[in-house]
């Protein structure tokens, strides 16, 4: 009888050293799936990289990478426009975020005079000190108020005139 409780506990082990070794095989597949599954991964992200790189989207070896936004040198702000370097120059002062106003934008945009134009836009932040309810053309900066499109004509640091009125503004730059 002992024998054969012997060839039963030998067939058990046998059983089970099987499944133990069915076990370590099936954690072997999921760690060489895992492995597959990121080599796999990292091939496709270095692809795109690659091809990022080579097709020009990516300028990693530049420091020119930044994009920068052009500066117009034609438009000014209130505190600095007596700053110019032409003895004699105009600032068509209009408020660019009023579609009303895109009328002096389109009028000056003709203009073909001698002296050069600026332009000064009302609803920017740096010049929120110099609107006021009535114009008051001062070429003191502490005394100057703009309350509407305004065209000046500027000889120095003076305002020599000034045109406010639509028909004014019109006019002027429709003139040769």
């Amino acid at each position: 009888m002992k024998k054969k409780e012997i060839i039963k506990e030998q067939k058990k082990l046998k059983a089970q050293k099987k499944e133990v070794e069915t076990l370590f095989k099936s954690d072997k597949d999921v760690y060489n799936v895992f492995k597959i599954a990121l080599g796999v991964i990292l091939f496709i992200g270095l692809v795109f990289v690659g091809m990022n790189i080579v097709n020009g989207n990516w300028n990693l070896f530049n420091k020119d990478n930044k994009k920068t936004t052009e500066i117009d040198s034609r438009m000014v702000i209130a505190g600095t426009m007596f700053n110019k370097e032409e003895k004699e120059y105009l600032v068509l002062a209009y408020n660019m975020k009023e579609e009303k106003d895109t009328i002096y934008y389109a009028a000056a945009s003709n203009y073909q005079g001698d002296k050069k134009l600026y332009y000064l836009d009302l609803s920017s932040g740096f010049n929120e000190n110099f609107i006021g309810d009535k114009p008051v053309m001062s070429s003191d900066l502490n005394k100057l108020k703009f309350s509407g499109a305004t065209l000046l004509v500027i000889k120095g640091d003076k305002i020599t005139k000034s045109y406010t009125k639509e028909a004014e503004i019109i006019k002027f730059f429709s003139q040769k």
